[in-house]
């Protein structure tokens, strides 16, 4: 079982006068009232104690060990909490938020195997050994403020992100755009002062027209209400008018924002390094470049101009009512602080769901995209049924998040919006009371009533602001943290062009590893001079790959530095590095085109006569030619349409096109059978020439033309020589030659 070294280490001076050996020591994110906090568990041989950071001398809470006769998780809304048991009472230790659900599951469970073993010790049963706890780090980057764990490759913890800071740096995007901005604010400006028209004409209406206040001829009545209704049609008309130019133009800035968006995030991904993309899933990015784009348009396009637009209609229409009423008006206002207080109690709680709601869409978009990709595999094993139960599961649990979210804001608006209309029926009672005295004309009430339905409507979307923020936010975290992540393999400021490299690799005393104190590669010498093959050969994980994505700066190394033509790879020009590296890889990949767009993919420009001759050199012409559409022919997502060696035929031609000074070939024939291996050896045989070429390869066959083998084990150069000389130390390479001879002859016997 693993576990638990935490990051940060416990405060200074909570382990100190422990009576026992401490086997746990483990901190949480949350305190037992649920609020975010730090509080920390310490477990010794006989003691389980919890401390608060504040008082690290009197624990909060200590329980006997060999009184715990049972622990378990309660699963709680955004995290969860541990649970012991006492004989038969059950006692809630701690809570802690979802960034803590695996650490703590490990502790729950050591405490329930510790409690069944000193219950089976009682009973006399001694053969299991006591359980056990392995340390190991925790993963992943804290926020110093909060704790919780940042998302990865991001620096930017969406609990204590600035929104202010986000709405600021939304509005940024429209920079760009500011006529066509401009253009959709002045237009929304003209349509509210032209809707503020139709309830000013209410009161001659009424006063003067319908209910007159003084004899008016019925001539002179008839006349003014042919006016009013003209000038009402009149109103409406342009309102409609302006209504139409805004939303054309609506439609096309928000075409144009999503597009930047998209792009931006797209580009901003492909300049990442692999790195970024190791512990994440495909189906996540794709929501963010398509789904969160999207979003974060509409709270650009939409959600700001309404927002100050009724800012502006709420504090222009309230300022008509005091005009008009001053004592109505305050009526009308009683309930707002009551509205506010509740929207800002509301914020971080609805903003949470809309959290974790975008969080399981994200995985399952995920979960949907990795198994239709390995659709094949699933069909092979007869997988079928348990992927349906894992997406229903997966399903099941997004719905319940959305509708959570979604019932939390169906209940909680509508009565926010029942205390605000409470106002309307407070303008009806003192209103009319002032009516039947005759200290107001019925005119007069009715434009006030009818100004202050128009003052509702903005006052109702303003309530709603939260909810339409926590949505819209949420979003734009999700892309600002792809955007804001930086790749750990940068471009040199004073970066080396080198359009046209010889081929001479050095490493000197390379030293890395993917996690810290887990070295893959110690110490690796390694000097390779132009035009010569040298194959890397050794068991699985013993540092072969990871020496050529080294080469290729895919990652940096820790220690020691790479050399090409005696410049270090960390200062030459990316582009001019990796243009000159040509891959063939075991698992080939194919993009979903035609087999003469593949070759020409690092070429695209390349002629038809050139993309025949690199398939002829790859021993693929033959092959594509039979095909009904020849070089037209449609390969399918990721090459499914052509066989294993096909695949591998159409990657080497690729590479004889995209004629690299240093090649890179990682198990280029494992995945073919011994026919179609000799078609491939000899294709890789022209590739090479003239080539400095680093070949990984399991079967030996695939290294005949090598100069030099150097054989890894446990990250260090074990062995170095010709294939002769290697064979003749009867060293480690022997023994491995020996094995290949022996499964070589069981397979011709097969």
């Amino acid at each position: 079982m693993a576990l638990i070294e935490v990051i940060p280490p416990p405060p200074d001076g909570l382990l100190n006068g422990l009576e026992s050996r401490t086997v746990i020591a483990v901190g949480t994110d949350l305190t037992i009232q649920g609020t975010f906090g730090e509080e920390w568990l310490v477990v010794t041989e006989g003691k389980l104690r919890v401390f608060e950071p504040g008082n690290v001398g009197l624990p909060r809470l200590e329980m006997d060990m060999g009184s715990i006769t049972g622990s378990e998780i309660e699963g709680l809304i955004g995290g969860g909490a541990l649970l012991v048991t006492q004989g038969r009472e059950t006692q809630q230790v701690l809570r802690f938020s979802n960034a803590c659900q695996k650490k703590f599951s490990h502790v729950a469970r050591y405490l329930q195997d510790l409690a069944q073993y000193r219950e089976d010790r009682k009973n006399g049963c001694e053969k299991k050994p006591p359980p056990e706890i392995e340390h190991e780090k925790d993963e992943g980057t804290r926020c110093p403020t909060c704790r919780l764990l940042l998302p990865e490759g991001s620096n930017v913890c969406p609990a204590c992100l600035n929104k202010g800071r986000v709405l600021l740096r939304i509005i940024k995007y429209l920079r760009p755009y500011w006529r066509e901005t401009s253009f959709v604010w002045i237009t929304m400006l003209i349509g509210l002062a032209i809707g503020l028209v139709p309830p000013y004409l209410t009161r001659p209406l009424m006063d003067k027209v319908l209910v007159p206040v003084v004899a008016v001829p019925f001539e002179d009545r008839m006349k003014l209400l042919g006016l009013l209704v003209l000038g009402l049609l009149g109103s409406q008309v342009l309102s409609h008018a302006v209504g139409i130019l805004r939303s054309r133009a609506v439609v096309r800035l928000g075409a144009h924002l999503s597009n930047d968006l998209r792009i931006e995030i797209y580009t901003h991904l492909q300049w990442l390094s692999l790195k970024f993309f190791q512990k994440r899933q495909v189906g996540s990015l794709i929501s963010r470049v398509m789904g969160d784009t999207q979003a974060l348009e509409r709270v650009i396009v939409d959600g700001i101009q309404y927002l100050v637009v009724n800012m502006l209609t709420l504090v222009g229409i309230g300022i008509v009512l005091f005009v008009m009423n001053w004592k109505l008006a305050l009526a009308v206002i009683i309930p707002m602080p009551i509205v506010i207080v509740l929207s800002r109690l509301s914020w971080k709680y609805i903003h949470s769901l809309w959290h974790r709601y975008w969080h399981y869409r994200s995985r399952i978009t995920a979960d949907v995209n990795d198994t239709l990709s390995g659709v094949r595999v699933v069909k092979a094993f007869a997988r079928e049924q348990e992927e349906i139960v894992r997406f229903r599961t997966s399903s099941e649990t997004m719905m319940g998040s959305d509708m959570q979210a979604e019932q939390t804001s169906a209940t909680f608006f509508p009565i926010l919006w029942f205390i605000t209309s409470t106002g309307s029926l407070l303008v009806w009672y003192f209103g009319g009371q002032e009516v039947l005295r005759t200290s107001m004309s019925m005119g007069t009430l009715m434009t006030f009533q009818a100004y202050l339905t128009m003052f509702y409507g903005p006052l109702q979307f303003l309530s709603h602001i939260t909810d339409y923020l926590a949505r819209s936010l949420t979003s734009a975290e999700r892309v600002f943290e792809v955007l804001d992540s930086d790749s750990d393999v940068k471009e040199a400021q004073d970066c080396i062009r080198m359009p046209s490299i010889k081929g001479h690799v050095e490493l000197k005393n390379v030293t890395f590893s993917y996690e810290a104190s887990k070295p893959v590669l110690k110490n690796i010498n390694l000097d390779v001079t132009p035009g010569e093959m040298i194959g890397l050969v050794g068991r699985s994980g013993v540092g072969k790959s990871t020496t050529i994505n080294l080469i290729c700066r895919f990652y940096d190394v820790q220690e020691g530095e790479i050399l090409i033509d005696g410049v270090n790879v960390r200062n030459i020009h990316q582009r001019d590095l990796r243009s000159q590296i040509g891959v063939v890889l075991q698992d080939t990949f194919l993009f979903d085109g035609t087999i003469a767009e593949n070759i020409a993919y690092a070429r695209p420009d390349a002629s038809l006569e050139d993309i025949m001759s690199a398939a002829t050199a790859a021993n693929a012409h033959d092959f594509v030619t039979k095909k009904a559409d020849g070089y037209d022919t449609k390969v399918g997502e990721r090459g499914q349409a052509l066989s294993a060696g096909e695949r591998q035929r159409i990657a080497i031609a690729r590479a004889i096109l995209h004629n690299p000074k240093i090649l890179i070939l990682d198990e280029a024939t494992a995945a073919v059978d011994l026919d179609t291996e000799l078609q491939i050896q000899e294709a890789i045989g022209r590739l090479i020439r003239g080539r400095t070429t680093l070949a990984i390869a399991h079967r030996l066959s695939t290294l005949r033309n090598a100069n030099r083998l150097v054989l890894l084990k446990d990250g260090e150069i074990a062995e170095l020589g010709t294939h002769q000389e290697l064979l003749a130390k009867k060293g480690e390479f022997a023994r491995m030659v020996d094995v290949y001879k022996e499964t070589s002859s069981l397979v011709e016997v097969v």
